[in-house]
């Protein structure tokens, strides 16, 4: 694989230089990781990592503390140096080349702006270092504040702005230069829930129009289910999932991605047959229900993953609906988050919207719930 992509690329030392760049509004470069390791003393932050990202994708790095995600990107930065493995954009292998010449734009949790320089100032910033002419410096710049809805800021310093809008500068400052990669460390962790949704939007839209490959950081499931074109799931320095948020959200591979990705119950089933593409359940209470077969477990006991809005609240007992016990309920709002207790002792989390006429059950009262293959997912 090495030979093959080192046959046909480009010179290391054009990789980010305005030469080699595409022509403005073309998508952005194709990413390449083949075993990728990086090691701190005895600790593997990467254990052989092998990630295709193809131009002009928007994928999500997704995991908790620890599991390898910033690691990578710092790695593609160019912030830290490979133990082992190869890296490619654009067929070109990026291992010795400086941070600098790379031509990535970056965007941090902190938001690194020079706090004696106005918004423009800070914008520009990257265009001066490259020595863009005046003109052409100033007419980007226009456009990507205008962009970015920061005209009316332009003449204002870090300091007289909000926190969403001085990450939005941080942004501007990032794609001013049009790259064709633009790495995003945790960028929104530090705003409140609207804020961060708000500008979640924004970002998603940003990719549309300019085009870049971006690869985002994040360990909120929120956001890597509401941008993303793929994501990567990480855990202790290896991808364990990688799809599109449906299917990561829908089917997961393991136990590890099914909780760490969404709200979920995994009920403790045997196998009692399989029909198809769906199998029959006994849960340790008696109950019999159906899944969605998984990936090629046939016998034995599994795990059943059921999202908590897809469980319904029967009006009165059914061939197919279950008792529980409520054991705590909570008003939302516009959702109903329910507790409730199996028979077989088990804690059910159960999402439903607030309809018109529903009350909120008691604690000790008993329901009857149910769900239909579609609705759940067998893990091994």
């Amino acid at each position: 694989m090495a030979t093959e992509l080192a046959s046909r690329a480009m010179p290391a030392a054009q990789v980010g230089q305005p030469g080699a760049a595409r022509a403005e509004g073309s998508i952005g470069s194709g990413i390449v990781m083949r075993e990728v390791v990086k090691n701190y003393g005895a600790f593997r932050a990467a254990d052989r990592i092998s990630l295709d990202i193809r131009p002009g994708e928007f994928i999500t790095l997704l995991g908790p503390s620890g599991s390898g995600k910033t690691t990578l990107l710092n790695l593609l930065a160019g912030f830290q140096k490979l133990d082992g493995g190869e890296m490619h954009v654009d067929n070109a292998p990026i291992d010795h080349v400086p941070t600098h010449r790379r031509g990535f734009g970056m965007v941090f949790q902190s938001y690194a702006l020079f706090p004696n320089m106005t918004v423009t100032q800070n914008v520009a910033f990257p265009l001066r270092m490259a020595g863009v002419d005046r003109e052409s410096a100033q007419r980007r710049v226009g456009e990507t504040l205008e962009m970015m809805r920061l005209s009316e800021h332009a003449a204002k310093t870090p300091s007289q702005m909000s926190g969403g809008q001085q990450q939005r500068v941080a942004i501007a400052r990032a794609i001013v230069r049009r790259p064709k990669i633009v790495l995003m460390d945790e960028p929104l962790s530090a705003l409140d829930r609207r804020l961060r949704e708000s500008i979640q939007i924004e970002i998603r839209a940003l990719h549309r129009t300019i085009g870049s490959t971006i690869l985002f950081v994040t360990h909120d499931q929120g956001e890597a289910l509401t941008m993303s074109d793929r994501i990567a799931v990480m855990d202790a320095g290896r991808i364990v999932q990688i799809g599109t948020p449906t299917d990561i959200y829908r089917h997961p591979q393991n136990r590890f991605v099914a909780s760490f990705v969404g709200e979920s119950n995994l009920i403790e089933a045997e196998i009692v047959q399989r029909r198809g593409a769906t199998m029959a359940l006994r849960n340790r209470a008696g109950y019999v229900f159906e899944a969605d077969a998984g990936h090629g477990i046939e016998v034995g006991r599994a795990a059943v993953l059921v999202r908590p809005e897809r469980i319904a609240i029967a009006g009165s007992p059914g061939p197919n609906t279950m008792p529980v016990t409520v054991t705590s309920a909570l008003f939302l709002g516009e959702v109903l988050r329910i507790e409730a207790r199996t028979e077989s002792g088990e804690t059910l989390l159960i999402r439903c919207m607030d309809t018109a006429g529903r009350s909120l059950p008691d604690v000790g009262e008993r329901l009857h719930v149910s769900w239909g293959a579609a609705d759940c997912w067998v893990l091994s």
